[in-house]
Formats: structure tokens, sequence, C-alpha cells
């Protein structure tokens, strides 16, 4: 049986065991409007494929917008809002953002074999 740990107990222990490092909470995980306000108030960043989390308020900084097939539209509202954090994982993508948001930082995704792993 798992045991289940509210996110704000998970964030703290994550904070104790990583100082140095941001998390970045992926969205479409749970998407929970508790979750993600506790993780707000809390510093963390998110990982999301939407306009959701920045209707919450949180910071344009604490963005990476991940979604990997990404509209023309998609990155220029992104880029009009300040979300500068972004993943691409192919030229095409590349290609896009660059034509969309002359400040994006990428992030590049790599994909890796993952036939041994529980959970691809």
């Amino acid at each position: 049986m798992l045991y289940y740990r509210h996110p704000r107990q998970k964030h703290l222990r994550w904070a104790r065991a990583l100082p140095r490092v941001t998390p970045f909470y992926a969205v479409k995980c749970s998407n929970s409007i508790s979750v993600v306000r506790t993780l707000a108030s809390l510093g963390c960043g998110f990982d999301c494929a939407s306009k959701t989390i920045e209707s919450l308020g949180v910071a344009p900084s604490r963005i990476i917008y991940a979604n990997p097939c990404k509209q023309a539209s998609q990155i220029k509202y992104a880029s009009a809002h300040g979300v500068q954090k972004m993943t691409f994982d192919s030229e095409v993508e590349l290609l896009k953002v660059a034509r969309c948001h002359e400040n994006a930082k990428l992030v590049l995704r790599i994909a890796t074999d993952d036939s041994n792993s529980c959970v691809p």
C-alpha cells in the first residue's frame, strides 16, 4: 500500500534534500487547484502545457512550457506573458520557437531507451 503524503510534506522533504534545486511540478500529474495553490505558495515551479498555472498568479519565471507539440499562437502567448522557459525535442519545435519567441530559454528533451523501466 502506498503511503500518501500531502504535497506540502513532499515539497519540504525535497527542499531539505536538494536545497539548491527548484522542482517543477508536472501539472499533468494532477491539476487539482488545491495541490497547485499549495505548491505555488511554497515557491515551486510548474511544468505545464496550458494557461492554467498563469491564471493562478504564478510568476512566469516559475513556469516551463512543456507541451511537446506547441502551436505558434501558444508560443507567442507565452512570450507575450513573460514565460521564457520551454522544452523542445525536435528540429521542427526548435525552429518554431525561434520564429515566435526571441527570448526563449530552451530545455532539450532527449528520448532514451526505457524498455527496462517499470513505467515508460
